[in-house]
């Protein structure tokens, strides 16, 4: 995978019940390095392990040897709002989609796209593989997409993800009504989904404190012309923070914490995201 992205790195806190080696803690016995239980030298023929001093305390007289956990590989999915209302942002998310691919490329993991707009297409959805030059070309396609229409084919994403846990990342700029939520985050909840919530600062706070503009919503295409003043300015910050707050409560209620990104893509908040929340 290409260097210019830097990746992240990310962990999940129970174990995987893949068969497939990999990187992350996983539900069966094989070759690793975790100890995880003692057993009969006949359950488990491999005289290389055999613990002399819990053979001595076997009150059977048997020799056990020792088993370990395996590591087990994770599929790792990126669902992605491709709504008119994310236009400017989808640099931000082909930048995501390529650290996301360079990751899970290091991990030994497999990756997954979902492009979500007024319908699901092929032309968006990428089953899991681990193909470097296939994800590189996704994400410069996304970074170059123009989008238009809403993003209603994200209440019928779940049947398209694998039946196993797997990472879901949720990028979006939740710029909907929040009782969409309950539509949405219930089929994925036997996944570890991480709601990535991509806003622009240009939206809300770098407007000028005087001056006419014309604020158009690119979903409905309604627009109406505005003064701005400071106070007004004032008032727009405050609602995106109370947009904040009510999103971070509305997402929490069904026990996913919200990774904020805002303007451009950077590692170090997910880093921090997944040193600070268990998955």
């Amino acid at each position: 995978m290409t260097n210019e992205i830097a990746g992240f790195q990310y962990r999940l806190t129970h174990a995987l019940p893949g068969v497939f080696p990999g990187a992350h803690p996983g539900q069966m016995l094989g070759a690793g390095q975790l100890f995880k239980r003692h057993e009969p030298l006949i359950a488990n023929p491999d005289p290389r392990r055999i613990d002399l001093r819990a053979s001595l305390l076997d009150p059977f007289g048997g020799y056990r040897v020792r088993v370990y956990q395996q590591p087990s590989q994770l599929t790792v999915y990126v669902i992605a709002d491709l709504s008119a209302s994310m236009g400017n942002k989808l640099t931000l998310v082909g930048d995501f989609v390529a650290a996301a691919a360079q990751s899970t490329y290091e991990y030994g993991d497999r990756f997954g796209f979902i492009g979500c707009g007024p319908s699901a297409t092929p032309d968006w959805l990428v089953p899991a593989c681990n193909l470097p030059h296939t994800l590189r070309k996704l994400a410069e396609q996304l970074r170059r997409y123009r989008v238009g229409g809403d993003a209603r084919s994200l209440r019928s994403v779940a049947p398209l993800l694998p039946k196993r846990r797997s990472l879901i990342f949720l990028l979006s700029d939740f710029h909907f009504s929040l009782t969409e939520l309950n539509a949405l985050i219930p089929p994925l909840a036997g996944h570890a989904l991480v709601p990535v919530v991509c806003w622009d600062p240009s939206e809300y706070a770098t407007l000028p404190n005087w001056g006419l503009a014309r604020l158009k919503d690119a979903e409905t295409g309604r627009d109406r012309s505005v003064f701005l003043r400071p106070e007004l300015k004032q008032r727009i910050e405050q609602a995106y923070q109370r947009r904040r707050v009510a999103l971070g409560r509305r997402l929490r209620d069904f026990g996913r914490e919200p990774l904020f990104l805002e303007g451009r893509y950077r590692s170090a908040p997910i880093n921090r995201y997944f040193l600070q929340h268990a998955l």
